[in-house]
């Protein structure tokens, strides 16, 4: 037994070498510019090995994106830590979607390097991830329109508007790190938090 729990321990190392080997050169290179060889050799295994987990190099991608997915996080979280106090909640939200996407910050780099060559991997962001998290969003909307706290509004949409401006303020300053918004992530949050309560309270 114990050498069994042994082997799948080491299989479960290496396939997280890969998959960090394979994260930090596509980030930096972008996907089609990196061999399977250069995330053998960064990982420190040979080639045969890296086929033996993943088959292709696109395999290897959909895993990286797989273990950088935050729905069950965010499942889990509109389920568990919301109060129902709107103002509260939304700033909450915004602190944790935006944490999460500085964590996956590797990810966009990398579809944003190859989104002509890899339209797929956009799509699937944005299939898998956040059209999902809109339908969380939209859901606790409609639960705050049934306690009495939000407008008449449509919820599918201003989830969009809500997590498309949070997005905008990502995507500034994951490229242009110098940009006018660096270090204003706290000030930004309360006032726009603010702005739109205002707009879809009662």
């Amino acid at each position: 037994m114990t050498n069994i729990s042994e082997g799948l321990s080491v299989k479960k190392d290496t396939k997280e070498k890969i998959l960090m080997a394979a994260t930090d050169l596509m980030t930096e290179k972008g996907y089609s510019n990196v061999s399977v060889k250069d995330i053998a050799t960064t990982a420190g295994v040979s080639e045969m090995t890296v086929f033996r987990h993943f088959e292709t190099k696109m395999g290897i991608l959909h895993a990286v994106l797989q273990t950088h997915s935050y729905i069950p996080y965010f499942e889990r979280f509109f389920a568990e830590e919301l109060s129902g106090n709107l103002d509260n909640d939304l700033q909450q939200i915004a602190h944790t979607y935006l944490a999460y996407m500085e964590k996956n910050k590797p990810i966009f780099l990398i579809a944003a390097q190859d989104r002509d060559r890899l339209p797929a991997l956009m799509e699937s962001i944005s299939n898998t991830q956040t059209q999902q998290l809109q339908k969380l969003l939209s859901t606790y909307f409609q639960s705050q329109i049934t306690q009495g706290s939000l407008k008449e509004i449509d919820t599918y949409g201003q989830a969009i508007v809500f997590l498309t401006s949070l997005f905008g303020f990502f995507v500034t300053n994951a490229l242009w790190g110098n940009h006018f918004l660096k270090d204003q992530k706290e000030p930004f949050i309360q006032q726009f938090v603010a702005t739109f309560v205002s707009g879809v309270s009662v």
